[in-house]
């Protein structure tokens, strides 16, 4: 698989500009904490962009892509064939806040990956997805969470407050997490915070274990 920047010609591999800035700073963190041959699902994988670059520079894991929106499978599945990525799988139709997900026919799962999920949709898909980390999650796997969040001791930047109000503006389901709030949740689910890492643009890399 090459690991070369991706330029594919195909206009059926849809970017967001979002995905392209932090994709290299993502992949830099999922290198050092999943192990080397992790079964990995993403919700909300969108376009796939995330999923081609992190199957074509970890190469021995497997990915499962997924989506809400059956809309977004024409563009993941091309950037499977451009990348070459043997390691993707189909992507799955998953509702996460629904108690059952539609991941078909996996042994284990050591991963499951959300990124810039969680504050553009309702509280039920975050609480949906630390259910399902609890009930698909192997012991000792990872739940690992992208984007902004507040944090009830830490000061918030004025740009996370604006964003996070242009959200609500947007939908009233939506908004910028308390991960104070998402940690208690976690607790009853057999999870325990395990880091919280600085990216740019004062967003978190929030990573999730799975209890021994």
């Amino acid at each position: 698989m090459s690991s070369s920047p991706f330029h594919p010609d195909n206009l059926l591999c849809k970017k967001t500009q979002a995905a392209e800035s932090n994709k290299n700073a993502i992949l830099g963190v999922l290198k050092k904490e999943l192990s080397i041959n992790a079964t990995v699902l993403e919700i909300g994988s969108g376009t796939g962009q995330h999923a081609a670059t992190f199957c074509s520079h970890l190469p021995a894991i497997k990915w499962i892509p997924s989506d809400l929106n059956g809309g977004s499978f024409e563009s993941i599945t091309s950037w499977k064939k451009v990348v070459s990525a043997d390691n993707m799988e189909s992507p799955r139709l998953i509702d996460a806040a629904s108690p059952d997900w539609n991941i078909g026919e996996v042994d284990r799962i050591s991963g499951i990956v959300a990124i810039n999920v969680i504050h553009i949709s309702s509280f039920d898909v975050t609480l949906g997805i630390l259910n399902g980390a609890n009930k698909y999650l192997n012991k000792g796997g990872i739940l690992y969470f992208y984007g902004p969040f507040f944090q009830n001791n830490v000061e918030a930047r004025e740009s996370n407050k604006a964003f996070d109000q242009y959200l609500r503006n947007q939908n009233e389901c939506w908004g910028i997490r308390t991960l104070d709030d998402i940690e208690v949740l976690a607790k009853d689910r057999s999870l325990h915070l395990d880091k919280i890492i600085k990216m740019p643009k004062n967003n978190l890399s929030v990573i999730f274990q799975k209890n021994l």
